[in-house]
């Protein structure tokens, strides 16, 4: 990246970190309370009845007292074990640190909204794009909203695009495409790296790039890498620690509770931003945040995808705009959330700068026309 990309995406990450500053202010002056702890093993979070009374935490709050007992010593297969543990020691090594998670989010931002740039500069050979993009998720309601919670899927997002861009431009590196697998897969939930890694080796196989022993390489280190993440399970274990086991237990844990048997409920969230209520009366609600950009943005890519398609262009153009509707058709009936769509909006993001790029060009050139007129 060139001396001039490197300005315009400084300036951007400047004006990120201003709207943040101005608009998030509270994530800079939060200061970690010990009594969390506390409140965390009185908590829903606690699977047997606790000597207190039972009290609620919020999902934010539960990441954070997690992240708290993982960097301090206690065993991510036994505290808030239905999720992946990685970014939740980051938020426990920022507390121990600073006394402030948010900074891990702050940082996942910037990275974030780097990857987007690097991403269209290397696949479009556009600066314009590179910016349209990454002016998108500037006044994104989401990417602002989870730069400043405690949330696993901003994190998870960042760790997405690195894959995406190793397997495209280092394809042969297994080590760096199995690393960030395993990051994806020990984030959050392994169902979106399981998504990602499948779609990705199948556009290698169409494209005639597939290695069968890169992809078994890469696999190996992923599953290395998302073990490591769970050393301290396996030394409290005397290394006595079945992971496969755990992870059994987990999908277990999310067919009971993460599936609301409404096809393509992902879909019509992001599309519509409603969704049906799995719980109580089924109710119609309306999520926030949402916006319009995202289904105008979904299409762009489709119709980007299908001239690709039909042109026979097999290029990383057309994988970044098959991604969006492919995830959220992958997603099925698992329970609509929006937070889970950071996961696409830098593909889809990306198609639809590529789409209205050439209205800006035939405007200038119009203004330019007039102008020498």
């Amino acid at each position: 990246m060139g001396k001039k990309n490197f300005i315009y995406l400084s300036v951007l990450i400047v004006i990120y970190l201003l709207i943040l500053f101005f608009f998030k202010q509270q994530i800079f002056t939060y200061q970690f309370d010990h009594k969390l702890i506390n409140r965390y093993f009185c908590s829903q979070d606690i699977p047997y009845e606790p000597n207190c009374p039972r009290v609620w935490l919020s999902d934010e709050e539960l990441h954070i007292a997690a992240g708290y007992l993982y960097a301090t010593g206690s065993d991510p297969a036994e505290i808030d074990f239905q999720h992946m543990p990685l970014i939740a020691y980051l938020y426990g090594f920022s507390v121990i640190a600073f006394n402030n998670p948010y900074y891990v989010e702050i940082i996942f931002g910037v990275l974030f909204l780097s990857l987007v740039y690097l991403l269209g500069i290397k696949i479009y050979k556009s600066e314009k794009v590179s910016i349209i993009a990454c002016l998108l998720f500037l006044i994104d309601p989401l990417f602002l909203d989870l730069s400043s919670q405690a949330s696993y899927e901003l994190g998870q997002a960042v760790f997405v695009l690195l894959y995406f861009y190793f397997i495209i431009f280092h394809e042969k590196n297994f080590l760096l495409r199995g690393i960030t697998l395993g990051l994806i897969a020990t984030s959050k939930f392994w169902g979106a790296a399981l998504f990602f890694v499948l779609f990705f080796n199948a556009y290698k196989i169409v494209t005639g790039n597939f290695k069968v022993r890169i992809f078994i390489f890469s696999l190996l280190t992923a599953f290395i890498t998302f073990s490591l993440v769970y050393i301290q399970s396996y030394i409290i274990r005397g290394f006595y620690f079945n992971i496969l086991f755990l992870q059994l237990k987990i999908f277990k844990y999310w067919l009971t509770h993460s599936i609301a048997n409404i096809p393509l409920a992902s879909l019509i969230l992001f599309t519509t931003g409603y969704f049906k209520s799995w719980w109580d009366n089924h109710e119609i609600l309306r999520t926030q945040p949402w916006s319009i950009v995202w289904p105008v943005s979904l299409l762009t890519s489709l119709i980007v995808g299908l001239k690709l398609i039909l042109s026979k262009k097999f290029t990383p153009v057309l994988l970044v705009s098959a991604i969006p509707f492919s995830y959220l058709v992958y997603l099925g009936v698992q329970a609509p959330f929006s937070r889970y769509f950071i996961l696409i909006l830098p593909f889809s993001y990306l198609s639809f700068a590529k789409f209205i790029t050439p209205f800006f060009n035939s405007l200038k050139k119009k203004k330019s026309i007039i102008n020498h007129g």
